[in-house]
Parts: structure tokens; sequence; C-alpha cells
């Protein structure tokens, strides 16, 4: 059987989109900044710096986020699955998986020695309604559980 890749799936975008937006709003502030001789004072001067440092900082913790996201995926082989982040790669074999468990959002594996937690990397938030994003599963958009779903498939123990 060939490899079975989940990323996160496109809404992630939204994370890159809203880094950007921050660069904006940052740029437009640090225009309003004024030059030496302005009727401005000097505190509104500071206000609006501080504004605008915020600004590009946020955007580029949103974009260490999206870099982050983007660089993590799940890689299911016939008999283990890899879960790859951007700073490191962990491999467990399907057979060495004893349990599952429901813990809200997060699912955990249990092995012999450890744990492996599978949770949303975000959500669509609508009013009350929270909804985990999905998956690209080799590149077709899939709704977040199926992941869990072929794990448990592959583990051969069915889901909490």
């Amino acid at each position: 059987m060939d490899q079975v890749r989940y990323k996160p799936g496109e809404a992630i975008r939204w994370l890159e989109t809203g880094a950007t937006s921050k660069r904006k709003s940052a740029q437009e502030k640090s225009r309003l900044l004024s030059l030496p001789g302005d009727a401005r004072t000097l505190g509104a001067n500071v206000k609006s710096a501080a504004g605008a440092l915020m600004d590009f900082g946020r955007g580029a913790l949103t974009d260490l986020a999206h870099n982050q996201v983007m660089a993590s995926e799940y890689v299911l082989s016939d008999d283990s699955f890899e879960i790859i982040k951007s700073s490191s790669t962990k491999k467990v074999r399907y057979k060495d998986i004893t349990g599952i468990e429901d813990r809200g959002d997060k699912t955990i594996l249990l092995l012999e020695n450890s744990t492996v937690a599978i949770k949303p990397y975000a959500y669509v938030v609508a009013g009350r309604l929270k909804v985990p994003i999905g998956w690209s599963r080799n590149g077709i958009e899939v709704p977040y559980e199926l992941l869990l779903e072929e794990l448990s498939a592959r583990i051969g123990i069915e889901l909490p």
C-alpha cells in the first residue's frame, strides 16, 4: 500500500492572510509617525510607534505559527506512521499502540511506554460553534476525523 499523507487543511492559509494584514497595519501606523517639527505631541508619536511595533510582532508570530503548521504532517504506511513537525520526526509502529482515549479535542494514542496526542492545528469558530480544521489527505480536503478513523482501522482498535 502507498503512503498516505495528512497535512493541515487549506483553511490554515488564513494564518498567512492574518500575518499579511498585521504587516500592512504596522506599515500604515509607521507612516503616521510625524516628522520633526510636526504639530503632533511626543506622546502621540510614541503611541503610534508602539502600535506599529506591536503589529510587526504579531505579524511575525503569525508567520511563525503558519510556517510551523505547514511543516507538519502525518505519514501513514503499512506498519507504522510518522509524525513530522518542523523540529522533529517521530515514528510509531501500529503494533506498539495499546489503546486510544478521547479527551475532548485531543485523541491520545497509548503506547507501551508513552503517549501520542493528536489534536487539531486550528479551529473555525462561528458564534458558539467551534469546528476543527480538516486535513489535506494526499492533496484532497477531508474532515478532521478521517485521520483518526483511518489510524483506528490500521491499529485495529475502535475509537471511543
